[in-house]
């Protein structure tokens, strides 16, 4: 299914590639830019690890507190903070994509001109996607590889690539589907400044109850059934399992996690790129996906 233009006005015997070759275009813009301000990326990486840190030393200063709390994970607190906080970075990033891109295109003026190509603003949102994804990856990966070798946090030895490449992919695209159900509200809610409500109750959520600063043990008894409604619960558990003990999936709790973030993916997608789809649609019925000058 495709949205953007009405499906009459394209092309006759247009290929499916020509989408991959659109959105990788737009990736490559991306990287052109950074080229030229390559100061972003400085920028970024030392703010991912100024954010590392300060909860590395928040962990330190709590450790002992905390410990009793995450028996199931070795007691490690350090490594069970930062290894959360550096995931937690990189969902943010992905949740946050499709309506930051909006938005940045819809006041540039350039949203109009992307929705006139073929495959409409999916190239764009795709393009930035598959840019956003790689440069996170090698964002994060070097914070979380300088945490290990000069800040004492403790990855197995055994880590399982398999099981930690289905749970990293689960949880980005559980965030990009969660990213897309939002951006659709650019146009049903005219959201176009500011803070869109459907993202941020999705982060604020996630950093209350999913365990990214401290165990879900600590959570009054009467409000910790939320936590299983946040996939970011499930994510971060595993992540933590594969990465700080070496489990895999013959281990219970990793399996039935995998099997959660799995759904929660392919329904936040299914989800999101019908409710886009049809906030596109709408858009077009009215005065255009554009600016009106």
């Amino acid at each position: 299914m495709r949205y953007g233009r009405p499906q009459a006005d394209r092309p006759v015997g247009v290929s499916d590639n020509m989408f991959i070759k659109s959105a990788l275009s737009f990736a490559r813009l991306e990287y052109r830019a950074l080229r030229f301000y390559p100061s972003n990326f400085v920028l970024a990486v030392i703010q991912s690890f100024v954010t590392a840190g300060m909860w590395f030393f928040v962990s330190l200063f709590l450790k002992d507190y905390a410990a009793a709390s995450l028996t199931g994970f070795g007691g490690d607190f350090v490594s069970y903070m930062v290894i959360g906080v550096v995931f937690f970075q990189n969902s943010s990033a992905i949740l946050n994509l499709p309506f930051q891109s909006l938005n940045t295109a819809f006041w540039d003026r350039r949203l109009e001109v992307y929705n006139s190509s073929v495959y409409g603003v999916w190239a764009f949102i795709g393009g930035r996607f598959i840019w956003t994804f790689f440069y996170q990856l090698v964002i994060q990966a070097g914070v979380l590889t300088a945490a290990v070798l000069f800040a004492g946090v403790h990855v197995s030895a055994n880590v399982r690539a398999a099981p930690l490449a289905m749970y990293y992919l689960g949880f980005v695209f559980t965030c990009f589907g969660l990213g897309l159900i939002g951006a659709s509200n650019f146009f049903n809610l005219e959201v176009k400044q500011g803070r869109e409500p459907f993202t941020w109750l999705a982060d604020i959520l996630a950093r209350i109850f999913s365990g990214v600063y401290y165990p879900l043990a600590i959570l009054p008894a009467g409000i910790r059934f939320i936590s299983r409604v946040v996939p970011h619960t499930y994510a971060l558990e595993g992540l933590r399992r594969i990465l700080m003990e070496g489990q895999g999936l013959g281990n219970a709790v990793v399996r039935n996690d995998l099997l959660v973030i799995i759904a929660f993916a392919v329904i936040s997608m299914l989800l999101g790129v019908f409710l886009f789809g049809r906030s596109l649609m709408r858009a077009q019925r009215g005065n255009g996906v554009g600016m009106i000058v």
